[in-house]
């Protein structure tokens, strides 16, 4: 499939990448679709919708930033992503960047969780978290210790 974009203009894309989100992402439940498309030499990515193509976002994974990070998936959840392993989930977290790169943040209370077996995936809302929506990324955040944990 040749999808036109505005970030990248015309990429191709097979169906095998597609990362479903049933529910579609929280303001935008009509976008079922998305596929990954890597930022070179960089520990980013677009999360780039299949069905519209102005519509993107940027993610990372926050390991890579917060190696403490950690949140406990509900069997609701779980159930939902069709029971993954721990082996076969990531966790993915909205970026956002205003004027410089130095002053991006992490929506580290609303992870993107990802069942790379099934290629289902929802942004899940934490509930009873210290998490926020803006955790500076190049800054240590103050929340809970960790990993993902299935």
């Amino acid at each position: 499939m040749i999808l036109q974009t505005t970030r990248f203009g015309q990429i191709e894309i097979e169906d095998h990448q597609w990362i479903v989100f049933p529910s579609g992402i929280p303001g935008f439940p009509q976008h079922k679709r998305y596929t990954l498309v890597s930022i070179e030499d960089s520990p980013f990515y677009v999360l780039q919708s299949v069905e519209e193509g102005s519509l993107s976002f940027i993610v990372t994974s926050p390991f890579d930033f917060f190696p403490d990070y950690e949140f406990e998936l509900e069997s609701n959840m779980l159930h939902e992503l069709g029971q993954p392993s721990p082996e076969q989930v990531r966790v993915l977290n909205i970026v956002t960047v205003k004027d410089k790169l130095e002053e991006a943040t992490a929506n580290l209370a609303a992870p993107i969780v990802w069942n790379t077996a099934n290629r289902q995936a929802a942004q899940v809302i934490l509930q009873h978290t210290s998490y926020r929506t803006k955790h500076a990324l190049f800054s240590p955040p103050s929340g809970n210790k960790g990993e993902a944990s299935c």
